[in-house]
C-alpha cells in the first residue's frame, strides 16, 4: 500500500509540476537573459519537479525499477493528458483516449501481483 501512495506522491508532484512549467513558460518575455526566466509558475513547477524527484529516489530505494517505472510513466502520462485538457484547455485525439484506456488496462494487469 506505502508503494501506491508513494507512487501517487510521485505522479502528483511531477504532473503539477510539468503543469506549471508550462504555465510558466507561456507567460515568458522573450528571453534576453537568465532574469527573464524568473517568474513564479516557472520557478514553482521547477521546484515541484525537484521534489517529485527526490520521491522518485526514495522509491527506487525500497522497490524494483521493472515494477515502479511502468507505474510511474503510465499514472504520469495520464494525468498529464488530463491536466493538459482541463487546465491548459488543449485538445486529446482519440487516439490519445485509447492510449490511456490500454496504460490504464497495464497499470491494472501489473497490480494483480503487487511488488
Amino acid at each position: 500500500m506505502k508503494f501506491f501512495i508513494l507512487i501517487g506522491v510521485y505522479v502528483i508532484l511531477n504532473s503539477c509540476g510539468q503543469l506549471l512549467i508550462k504555465m510558466g513558460t507561456l507567460e515568458l518575455p522573450p528571453i534576453t537573459g537568465i532574469m527573464d526566466l524568473l517568474n513564479l509558475k516557472l520557478i514553482s513547477g521547477i521546484g515541484l519537479f525537484g521534489m517529485s524527484f527526490i520521491t522518485w529516489i526514495y522509491i527506487l530505494s525500497k522497490n524494483n525499477l521493472s515494477y515502479a517505472f511502468p507505474f510511474a510513466v503510465g499514472l504520469g502520462y495520464m494525468a498529464v493528458i488530463f491536466l493538459s485538457i482541463f487546465v491548459l484547455k488543449e485538445a486529446a485525439t482519440y487516439l490519445q483516449l485509447i492510449g490511456i484506456s490500454l496504460v490504464w488496462i497495464g497499470i491494472i494487469l501489473m497490480s494483480v501481483n503487487g511488488s
